[in-house]
Order: structure tokens, then sequence, then C-alpha cells
């Protein structure tokens, strides 16, 4: 069952997508000028962190382009019906007006949330993958180099929100999901399938000469810090106090700090 988050059929991920980020149905922008599609658009995040080497984003860049095109086509999105656009630590992908949109959120967000949680799994530190993916939706035009319009703008802010990528690196999340209000509001708002729209959080995000607001959703974690070894030498700490505070001799051990109303 596509929509089965917890149960994805296991050739699903596994298998190598013979699919290139490029191709693209002929005509296809064409057909699709001034229609309102959706509008994907990923990266990886720290794609260029110097404690990556080229084998290493090599690496990134295979494991997210099949994890992604593996998710998209789980989801009943077929390739033949998005328009994609490689760029570099991530992808841009437009989808037909005639896939719906809801599909791009559930079951996609579950699809990739397994796909990484199982690759962050086995992975070492320098080829995990976090992704940050935004939506939204809007019409689009065609130019000589590709596709232009203000939804693919809007999408792009979205993806560098501030907000998203605190929220990813803060919790360490495998996936930090964003769409657009009016995605919300049409879309996540009305799902009734394994995504609880509760799950969304309303966030306010600035970036550049935008100004909006957005609705985020974060999933899966890091393992979590090892605990430090017990110290040898007795408790240490800091004990923080409020009030009127009288302290004599050492009875409390470690820093004290006091606060007086």
């Amino acid at each position: 069952m596509p929509g089965d988050m917890d149960n994805p059929s296991p050739e699903a991920f596994t298998r190598t997508v013979d699919a290139p980020l490029d191709r693209t149905p002929a005509g296809a922008p064409t057909r699709w000028s001034g229609l309102n599609c959706s509008v994907l658009f990923c990266d990886v995040a720290g794609f260029g962190d110097p404690s990556r080497d080229d084998e290493d984003r090599r690496v990134v860049r295979d494991v997210t382009y099949g994890i992604l095109l593996a998710a998209l086509e789980a989801s009943d999105v077929p390739l033949a019906d998005t328009y994609r656009e490689d760029r570099g630590d991530g992808a841009l992908v437009i989808v037909s007006p005639a896939v719906p949109t809801a599909s791009l959120v559930d079951p996609l967000a579950g699809h990739l949330a397994v796909a990484l949680r199982r690759h962050n799994h086995r992975a070492s530190a320098a080829v995990r993958v976090q992704l940050r993916v935004a939506l939204h939706v809007g019409p689009v035009t065609p130019d000589a180099e590709g596709l232009n319009g203000q939804a693919i703008i809007q999408a792009a802010r979205l993806l560098e929100a501030p907000v998203l990528k605190a929220a990813l690196a803060d919790r360490g999340a495998d996936l930090g999901f964003i769409v657009s209000p009016f995605v919300y509001d049409a879309y996540v708002a009305h799902l009734h399938g394994a995504l609880d729209p509760a799950a969304f959080e309303r966030v306010t995000l600035k970036v550049k000469e935008t100004t909006t607001e957005a609705w985020m959703y974060l999933t899966g974690t890091a393992a979590p810090p090892a605990r430090r070894s017990p110290d040898p030498h007795g408790p240490q700490g800091t004990t923080v106090f409020g009030g009127d505070v009288q302290i004599r001799g050492d009875l409390v051990l470690g820093n004290k700090i006091t606060y007086n109303d």
C-alpha cells in the first residue's frame, strides 16, 4: 500500500533508480505553462561541510537522488510527469498539474523518512543525509534555461528558512519538511492517512525580501549523545537558587549562583 509509512515495499528503496534528475518528457514545460504545478525543492544539510571529501559527497548525492526518485514513484508520482533539475546539493522537481499535490505530502514524506532512517542507521557521519524539503504550488512558465515563476522562488525561500535549518540541526532529524500556508490549508489540514496534520509546526520566516508563515514537520533523530562516566571525585555542576537565600559552609557542591528578588 503506497501510503503505509511503516511497511513500504523493501525493493522500493534498495533498487537503483534508472532515471537521472534531468530526464524530462519532451514538451512538458510548454504544456504546463501557466498552470498550477507542485514545486518540490530539496537539498542536503551540510553538503559542503569540510569534513566531507569529494567521494563522500558523491555517495551523498547518489543516496539522495536514489531515495528521492524512488519515493516519488512509490507515491504514485510518475517520473514522466515531473520536470527535474539537479542543484548540486539537491534538486528542483516540478510536478505536473495532473498529479494530486496531496500525494507529495502523504505518502511522499513518509517514504522519504523511512528511506533516510534506514540509510542513516547504517551510515557513517560523513555520508549521513539530513534532507530539507519544501513544497509550494503555483504557475510556472518555461524560459531558455528551464522553468521560471514566483512559485519556484517561494519554494526556494521556504527551503532556506533559518528556522528550518536550526530545527534540523538542533533535533538531529533525518527529514525537515516545510510547506507553504496554501499547501497546509488546502492539503495537509485534510489528510487522513499515516501523516498527522498536528505534527506540523507553524513557523514564521524571513529570507531575503520574503517574510511569510509556513508549516514545518521534522522526523527521525540522530543517535542520542553518549552519557559521560561519573566523575570519580564526586558530583559536579551548578546549583541555582531563587529568592532570599543564605549559604553557610559548603553543603552545596559545585558552583553556587543566587538570585535575589
